[in-house]
């Protein structure tokens, strides 16, 4: 949207003043303070409030007028809302009916300037309040996944159908956060009356798998509290799933489940979810591409090419600091997309473990490891990571898989870990800056966890790691 395209709109809106209802433009239908004053106005959808709704935004901004063009402001409430022709403004006025023109063409590129203005704020204060409930974003800036992001922004914007939309590719890949990118310019879209972003934690506590079905079932739950935040009990499960398709085909809903493992957990929650949605839509990341016979849209997400791995390598270089790789020449930094292929998680690691030993020790120690399967060249990175790590630093992270994969607060996991404030907060910023610990949460709640990846190798390996010589 423009000023000059809302500025015709507007024009149509004035015109239209007295019609009730009328088309998108004279109803001024993409305006998100018009839609806020149908909340208050038309709840019941009538053509005339549609109309009222449209008016009051105008006469709001004829009010603001006034007080910077109170002769413009004039002629537009007796031509419009007063029903009056330009012949008879002129007349009342005393002037030609040129002049009375001229004005109001004046008057009204004031106007739109000014509900231009006000339409931005708000989108700019909706975004904000949306963003607000999405994890922070885990990454700076994104390397070569513009055209897939365009593809996945064409399918969530689109009216049709598949409404279950799949984001599929290997642990460490980069789903989430090309998700988290797509997602925030969805926001801008307005497309949406309501965005919820859903993690799966996959085991609890204990250590034990969640079924399929109780993995369904805390979903649920996360939706009901985005959809009703005033309930302070959730309603009994059939109750839930009743009330949940209800409000996802009454309104156009986007919901994003997070990271999908197993091929259970996405057959499972793929021959549910088709149910609840149109015209509400799911974008799901998953390790497991969805049978055939699935009706959703996949979309596989694919290693960085050699020129984009290079760019993430220099960008996450000087993002930690370390400014011997973010000069380093395109045929040193080649070395390290020959060891991992172009998997961002992997190139952080290693350029990460750069910060404390050479290049030429690490690929020896990938290679010794025999690097080609992704699982162990994994363990590799991790094992030499370890290694360099300090007391405290090793001592968090072993606590870090008892948390949820959601992640856990900071007190939670001072307490856990047993380090002092002197200690954690550095342990916090040593593993951040390797790679190894992830800011989750919201806006308004930070919580810090683990890749996957990386409590799966902890997990199983650890107590070698422990055993071994440092590298």
């Amino acid at each position: 949207m423009n000023v000059s395209d809302l500025q015709t709109n507007i024009h149509a809106a004035l015109r239209a003043w007295h019609k009730p209802g009328g088309d998108l433009q004279e109803l001024l239908d993409s305006l998100m303070l018009v839609q806020e004053q149908r909340t208050a106005v038309a709840a019941d959808g009538s053509p005339a409030k549609l109309r009222l709704a449209a008016n009051l935004v105008l006469l709001d901004a004829i009010e603001e007028l006034e007080k910077q063009d109170h002769h413009g402001a004039q002629i537009l409430r007796w031509r419009f809302p007063d029903n009056n022709t330009i012949e008879q403004v002129a007349h009342r006025l005393n002037v030609s009916t040129h002049t009375v023109n001229r004005t109001q063409r004046a008057a009204i590129t004031s106007l739109s300037e000014i509900i231009f203005a006000h339409e931005q704020h708000h989108r700019e204060q909706h975004a904000q309040a949306v963003e607000a409930f999405l994890p922070p974003a885990s990454y700076r800036k994104l390397f070569g996944l513009e055209s897939a992001g365009d593809q996945l922004l064409a399918q969530i914007l689109s009216d049709q159908a598949p409404w279950l939309i799949a984001l599929v590719g290997i642990g460490g890949i980069g789903k989430t956060a090309l998700a988290d990118a797509v997602t925030r310019r969805v926001i801008t879209t307005l497309a949406y009356d309501e965005i919820i972003w859903l993690r799966i934690d996959h085991h609890t506590l204990t250590g034990q798998s969640l079924s399929p079905e109780t993995t369904l079932e805390t979903l649920l739950q996360g939706i009901e509290k985005r959809l009703w935040p005033q309930r302070v009990k959730g309603k009994p499960s059939q109750e839930r799933l009743l009330d949940i398709r209800q409000a996802l085909k009454q309104h156009r809903c986007l919901i994003i489940i997070d990271n999908l493992e197993s091929e259970a957990d996405t057959a499972f929650l793929l021959s549910h979810l088709n149910d609840l949605a149109q015209p509400s839509k799911f974008l799901i990341t998953t390790r497991t591409r969805p049978a055939h016979q699935a009706i959703v849209y996949n979309h596989h997400a694919e290693e960085l090419s050699l020129a984009n791995a290079l760019a993430l390598i220099r960008h996450h270089a000087q993002d930690i600091g370390i400014s011997a790789v973010s000069t380093a020449s395109d045929e040193e930094l080649g070395a390290i997309y020959e060891l991992t292929g172009g998997n961002p998680l992997a190139l952080k690691l290693v350029v990460s473990l750069l910060d404390v030993l050479p290049l030429g020790q690490i690929r020896a120690n990938l290679l010794q490891g025999k690097s080609g399967p992704l699982d162990e060249m994994y363990r590799q990175i991790f094992r030499q990571t370890w290694q360099t790590l300090s007391p405290d630093a090793r001592l968090l992270l072993q606590a870090m898989p008892l948390v949820a994969e959601s992640g856990a607060l900071p007190d939670y996991l001072q307490a856990i870990s047993t380090l002092s404030d002197s200690q954690f907060w550095p342990a916090i910023q040593e593993l951040r800056n390797r790679s190894l610990l992830e800011v989750r949460g919201t806006l308004l709640e930070k919580r810090y966890g683990i890749h996957r990846l990386t409590a799966t190798f902890l997990n199983a390996d650890i107590t070698h790691w422990d055993q071994d010589q440092p590298a």
